[in-house]
């Protein structure tokens, strides 16, 4: 009988149904797996079928969902409730637009531009990261050691509604949403809550090692979370702790930390960076990005003091954040700040010089290319006169003889112009040098 009903048309298909003599199903309240239909003048289920179902046994279900016992006679202004898995629908592209460190879709690394398509398993490592911007004007961040699939991103012809659909099975997800329209929806979920939005900016965390919840934490508009058989709403600013037995009720977020001197140039091996304490904070997570919105980060670091300690990355300009976390986990508010990234500096020594009755001072440049140095000297008990102040230098050495017997103290600089910072100067770490008779 199923296989004769799918080959007729339309009309035959609800010819077949009525003589079927359906129990009526009452009509299922309306939830976030529904999108909802008011019928207009003339509509006949046979119509909204054709323009909007994916096939004859879909729109059978939205008769026997909906209790419509004549299909061409409903009334006008009536609402059909339509299970999304029923609609016709055109995919949503979600695109990579940055990556770094390890990453992986599916299996293999991911290619700038590339679509993600539903059902795959995005994962990224330690110092992994990568960002989708959709079609939809939105946008998703995922920060290393996170594993998510993508369940959906479509857009069903019935009033072109949006419907994206992301799961956090480990880690955290950023989402940046537009404002939404009508029946569109973009939900975050982890494997013990769904968080839903009308357009805001939020993030999701789940960590099964450390305890069966999720947080979720606003930053702009308000999302709607449900867990444990409870909804509670989560306006900006706030954010709530989710498990089996429900949701919490919600917890102001920590406010953003403080950089002391964020602007300065990070000239040496490791970069340095330092926070003003927030009460309440029992760690921090610090982010460094190549962009302002932090769509391409580049590496984070958690610390539980107000110091962080970055490995060497490439010269350029980059941004840094942080947000603290509170004692429940949740982390609080971020501000982004510029800051340039230009290695300068030197490692020197001195020696005795086999061509001159004296001493070779040497150095080799750490980072910049187009350094020129500076050499100064002086008596380390008349630190107050230079014996020796040299600017400009372009050779890497500096020979001095006839010193007579004491203790100098010494040390090498080397300078760059920047095209924003202008000169740049680093001075290495002073050295003494002992001339005895």
């Amino acid at each position: 009988m199923l296989t004769h009903i799918k080959a007729l048309t339309f009309g035959g298909f609800f010819a077949a149904l009525a003589s079927l003599a359906l129990p009526v199903v009452p009509a299922a309240a309306s939830g976030p797996d529904t999108i909802s239909y008011t019928v207009v003048p003339n509509d006949t289920l046979y119509d909204i079928a054709r323009r909007y179902l994916v096939s004859d046994e879909s729109a059978l279900r939205v008769q026997r969902f909906n209790a419509v016992r004549n299909p061409r006679r409903l009334s006008i202004d009536r609402t059909l409730l339509i299970p999304r898995e029923l609609l016709r629908h055109q995919p949503v592209e979600l695109r990579v637009a940055a990556f770094s460190g390890p990453v992986a879709i599916g299996g293999n690394a991911p290619i700038i531009g590339s679509i993600l398509s539903e059902g795959a398993i995005v994962e990224t490592g330690r110092n992994g990261f990568i960002s989708f911007a959709g079609g939809f004007g939105g946008r998703i961040s995922l920060p290393s050691n996170t594993t998510a699939r993508l369940i959906k991103a479509r857009r069903y012809v019935l009033g072109d509604t949006l419907d994206v659909d992301f799961a956090v099975s480990r880690g955290r997800a950023n989402a940046t949403s537009p404002a939404l329209e009508g029946q569109d929806r973009l939900r975050m979920r982890t494997p013990v809550a769904v968080t839903a939005v009308r357009g805001t900016q939020f993030r999701v965390a789940y960590d099964p090692e450390t305890g069966d919840s999720s947080l979720t934490e606003v930053t702009e508009g308000e999302v709607q979370v449900a867990a444990g058989g409870q909804e509670r709403a989560a306006p900006a600013g706030f954010g709530v702790s989710s498990s089996a037995s429900g949701v919490s009720e919600p917890e102001e977020l920590l406010p953003s930390p403080e950089f002391r001197d964020p602007g300065a140039v990070q000239t040496s091996e490791t970069l340095n960076f330092a926070i003003e304490p927030v009460a309440g904070a029992a760690g921090y997570r610090v982010q460094l990005a190549r962009d302002a919105g932090f769509l391409d980060v580049v590496t984070e670091q958690m610390i539980n003091t107000e110091a962080a300690t970055i490995p060497s990355i490439e010269n350029g300009r980059y941004f840094v954040r942080a947000r603290s976390i509170s004692q429940s986990g949740l982390e609080g508010s971020s501000e982004s700040y510029s800051f340039l990234r230009k290695r300068v500096g030197v490692a020197a020594a001195a020696g005795s010089s086999p061509d001159y009755d004296g001493f070779n001072f040497s150095w080799i440049p750490e980072g910049g290319e187009n350094a020129s140095f500076a050499f100064q000297m002086w008596l380390e008990a008349d630190s107050g006169t230079l014996l020796v102040d040299e600017i400009g230098l372009d050779t890497r050495q500096v020979i001095l003889t006839d010193l007579a017997p004491g203790k100098y103290v010494w040390r090498v600089a080397a300078s760059e112009t920047d095209p924003q910072e202008g000169l740049i100067k680093v001075w290495g770490p002073a050295q003494t040098l002992i001339v005895s008779q």
